[in-house]
């Protein structure tokens, strides 16, 4: 099957027109796209690690499913549950899992592969396999494509079983019996309606409530959605072709308000649909919906349609509140559009049982809201050739629409349009207007032509700061070219990827961060070149030449005003040249400052007005003594100790301690600087404290944790600070502060220590020279600061269980770092090992310190530090009230009578619920199983391809 993709076909996909050669391809195509993902997955894996390959059996199921005939072949890997495994497996190759954890991640998800084999040779009929899975959270073998879930007898959650099939015949051995069997349903539209296949809720990375069916639920279910399918059907035959086509499974969810209908598609997951049960017109509206998300999600496989897309939600969309990228509002475009062409259909059928009225009032919000999505499209992106035909027809549908669909009665006509208003409006007041640099690239397989065909050739880029040299894909000057080879980069390298972006990739600076500084670059003169400017900021900056890399920053700023990045690594260098104040009204303001389009001066302040200059924190002045309410530290007899020590009104300033230990070694000069946060109740305390040990502080901003914008920024942004930025300290804010015994110090703590927060919307990042920086300015150890500049990533890696590997020995409780953020860390830094001789020096030193001064707090951290704990990812640490530790071969026992997180950053954690629930757990692998007396209550399986990659283990300590 072939079908030519060109601005034709890419019209011809606006509007419903069957199951035709051009659907049918373009899902093919998709469907190919996983089929080659899992070969070069295979190839990839064989050539780095094929000891893991042959392990994990996955070699063995791949040649299986091989063997199987193409359809079995299709109907196994087109199901949403192949293409699934097929991203996670990738998800684990890009974060590197197969070399950071392999036998953590790898080797469970290459094992389960097996699956899809057993499944393939079942509906082929022939072959055998014998392969080892785990079940399921219900205790069952999902075999996707097949309709079919095994439930081995005696099998539990997430238990190891050996299942074979052999000429289409299905066993399981291990002495568990014959499985029974659970059918999945299938509509008569052809969708199945599947609850029983766990991998359909893609391992906790939507927030959805999925509903387990019982079996009349289960037929109340599928008769509604085949009344639904049969609607469609009836006003749109091509529309109800397609959605048999495209669609292969629809799970079921819960709406936790019964008002609000709830659905999504994913493109992970081929053929996916999840949604609620909700009115008729609400749920048919999800399917067209959620269908024209597949759809697109397979045209994307073969174009990107947007060309030189950041993907930084920082866009209007009508539909949101938050900032959207320009994917998100191409797709909630044209798939509205799809839903207009269905209410089209709806108003000419004769009787279709749904209330034209609705549907009417429904059309006309949606048109004007397609209207709106489109104008921000066509203002901010650059279309391929094919992305413009397709929005093009778009926009011309959407005008046919408008003119088509009867209007609402006027006073429905203003309550939507006065929303539609208010909704921009209040985007207007939260958000500065997204002003980007357009960057205007030759399409693959095109010819830029037109007035700006000479720019996109040359590799300039028409700005708000004039014209950028080196910005897309031409040729740069000869000593440009110098610069990049002395940097080990490529000669075509371009500042694309910086331009006009909030969140830019610079591989400039990180060749430069890898040199340490070390390389010298060909003379230019300052505003000479962007590239150059460039270069020059990044290496000074690297080299502590802070005045020369201002000057730098400042030119790139030149060369363009709009690109957020430039200002922000300019004012990182003023923080460093102790111009606090100015680099933090430069950090909160830079889209005003962009906007304004004016150069800053290193010789000058950037502030220019009164109102400039008079802004700043507003930080509450010394009163007199008010003895802020102290939170009882770990073992309550310590607190009166504490209290009647110098330090006892940290103790009250962080409302129990926290950090406490990091603050004696300052105070006693083993550690040169700290960073700490306090809230509004403890702020007076925290003057009183710092006056009474004669310490040094700077507040840099103040941490909003509550903010509302907090949610609304994708988790992998940020570390575990979550917080936007608030310019008062005021009840639920904190300060953030650093402290140090000398001038110097604290200047060189506060210039590395910027942390994440979000202002109006964006994070703002520190300049990522500055992780280089920070460990020293902390006093880290060289070791650890090596160590944690190579794992510390907190979306990618698992830096605890990274050290758990690299420790030699007994793990030592003067390596610690667990409860650093509370009262008994004696360990302020994430050690190389949990055996790291530097840090047992370190801590031993404090250690002795405490010991002299307060004896009784010593005994009880000694005891805090030496309790094992359960470490799951970075978010996710526990410690244990009367517990007991039992080992046997790969799986870990503790049994306990209370549980404790150490560090509850997120709002919800549902690791720490279900171990509260229970008095004994189990971790067998990637999997924990909580038990309360005899009785197993929950399950959780480990995930290492999202966000804080969950390594379990558990640890104990010697001395």
């Amino acid at each position: 099957m072939t079908a030519r993709l060109d601005a034709s076909t890419m019209a011809s996909l606006v509007a419903p027109s069957g199951w035709t050669e051009d659907n049918q391809a373009i899902f093919t195509a998709r469907y190919y796209t996983t089929l080659m993902g899992v070969r070069r997955l295979r190839e990839l894996l064989m050539e780095c690690c094929p000891g893991l390959v042959e392990q994990s059996g996955f070699e063995e199921a791949f040649t299986a499913l091989s063997s199987a005939p193409p359809g079995a072949q299709r109907q196994v890997l087109g199901h949403p549950s192949g293409g699934f495994w097929n991203d996670v497996g990738w998800n684990l190759v890009r974060r590197r899992a197969h070399e950071r954890f392999p036998r953590m991640h790898l080797v469970p998800h290459l094992r389960e592969f097996g699956r899809f084999a057993l499944a393939a040779l079942l509906l082929g009929g022939r072959g055998r396999l014998s392969a080892e899975v785990r079940t399921d959270s219900g205790g069952r073998i999902a075999l996707p494509g097949t309709g079919v879930c095994l439930r081995p007898d005696g099998a539990g959650p997430y238990t190891r079983v050996r299942v074979t099939v052999s000429d289409g015949e299905v066993c399981t051995t291990d002495g568990l019996g014959e499985p029974g069997r659970d059918l999945v349903p299938r509509l008569g539209a052809g969708p199945e309606l599947n609850w029983l296949d766990r991998d359909l809720r893609l391992g906790g990375r939507t927030p959805y409530l999925f509903a387990d069916l019982a079996p009349g639920e289960a037929r109340h279910w599928a008769r509604t959605l085949d009344g639904y399918f049969a609607i469609v059907a009836e006003v749109c035959p091509p529309l109800a072709a397609e959605l048999a086509g495209g669609l292969r499974a629809l799970v079921p969810i819960r709406s936790h308000d019964t008002s609000v209908h709830v659905s999504g598609s994913f493109r992970e997951a081929p053929g996916l649909v999840a949604l609620s049960l909700g009115t008729p017109l609400a749920t048919m509206e999800a399917l067209v919906h959620e269908y024209g998300h597949q759809k697109l999600y397979a045209v994307l496989t073969l174009d990107p349609l947007i060309v030189g897309d950041p993907g930084e939600a920082v866009h209007y969309s009508p539909w949101r509140d938050d900032p959207r990228p320009l994917s998100g509002l191409l797709q909630a475009t044209f798939t509205f559009v799809s839903v207009l062409h269905f209410y089209r259909a709806v108003l000419a059928a004769p009787s279709t049982g749904l209330d034209p009225a609705k549907v009417i009032a429904r059309a006309y919000q949606l048109a004007g809201q397609v209207a709106d999505g489109l104008a921000e499209l066509h203002t901010h992106a650059t279309f391929s050739p094919l992305g413009r035909a397709l929005t093009d027809t778009m926009t011309t549908h959407l005008a046919d629409h408008t003119a088509s669909f009867p209007l609402p009665p006027a006073a429905e006509r203003d309550r939507v349009d006065t929303r539609r208003t208010a909704h921009r409006t209040r985007w207007s007041e939260r958000h500065t207007p997204y002003k980007a640099t357009r960057i205007d690239l030759p399409v693959r397989g095109s010819t830029p032509d037109g007035p700006d065909a000479s720019a996109a050739a040359s590799g300039t880029v028409a700005t708000a700061g004039g014209v950028v040299a080196g910005a897309g894909g031409g040729a740069l000057g000869g000593r440009d070219v110098e610069t990049l080879r002395v940097l080990g980069l490529p000669s075509g390298w371009t500042a694309g990827a910086i331009l006009g972006r909030w969140y830019p990739g610079d591989s400039l600076l990180e060749r430069v961060r890898e040199l340490r500084g070390d390389v010298v670059l060909p003379e230019r003169e300052v505003g000479e070149s962007l590239v150059g400017d460039l270069a020059a900021a990044h290496l000074a900056y690297v080299r502590g030449e802070y005045q020369r890399a201002a000057e730098r920053y400042a030119a790139c700023v030149g060369h363009d005003p709009g690109s957020p990045y430039f200002w922000q690594c300019y004012a990182f260098t003023l923080r460093h040249l102790g111009r606090h104040d100015e680099a933090l009204y430069l950090l909160t303001h830079t889209a005003e400052l962009m906007a304004g389009g004016r150069v800053p001066d290193p010789g000058s302040d950037a502030r220019r007005t009164p109102e400039a200059m008079a802004w700043g924190l507003d930080l509450p002045a010394a009163r007199p003594r008010v003895r802020a309410a102290a939170v009882a530290p770990f073992e309550a007899g310590v607190a009166e100790a504490l209290r009647g020590s110098r330090y006892g009104g940290f103790v009250e300033a962080t409302l129990g301690g926290a950090q406490l230990p990091t603050l004696i070694a300052v105070a006693n000069g083993l550690k040169p600087a700290m960073d700490a946060w306090i809230p509004l109740e403890g702020w007076q305390a925290f003057l009183r404290t710092v006056r009474t040990l004669g310490l040094r502080h700077h507040v840099d901003a103040c941490f909003d944790r509550y903010s509302a914008q907090v949610a609304q920024v994708p988790p992998d942004q940020l570390t575990t600070t979550r917080a936007a930025f608030s310019p008062s300290l005021r009840p639920g804010t904190e300060a953030h502060v650093f402290l140090a015994r000398d001038r110097d110090a604290l200047d060189r703590v506060v210039g590395a220590g910027w942390y994440p927060l979000i202002v109006d919307g964006k994070v703002v990042n520190k300049h990522r020279a500055d992780h280089d920086k920070f460990g020293d300015a902390l006093g880290y150890p060289p070791c650890c600061q090596e160590f944690f500049r190579h794992r510390n990533n907190w979306n990618d890696d698992n830096t605890y269980y990274a050290a758990l590997l690299a420790t030699e020995g007994e793990p030592s409780a003067l390596c610690n770092p667990f409860p650093r953020h509370t009262i008994y860390g004696l360990v302020p830094y994430m050690p190389c090992s949990y055996s790291c001789p530097v840090t047992m020096k370190f801590a031993g030193r404090l250690h002795d310190v405490i010991a002299a001064e307060l004896p009784g707090y010593l005994t009880a951290m000694e005891r805090a530090l030496s309790k094992p704990l359960l470490c799951v990812s970075e978010l996710k640490m526990y410690w244990f009230t009367g517990e007991s530790v039992h080992r046997s071969g790969d799986t870990t026992e503790i049994r306990y009578t209370a549980v404790e997180s150490l560090y509850p950053i997120e709002s919800t954690d549902p690791v720490h619920t279900l171990l509260s629930r229970g008095d004994r757990c189990t971790l067998d692998g990637d999997i924990l199983h909580v038990h309360e007396g005899p009785t197993l209550i929950g399950t959780h399986r480990t995930r290492g391809d999202r966000h804080g990659p969950e390594c379990p283990f558990v640890l104990t300590f010697g001395p």
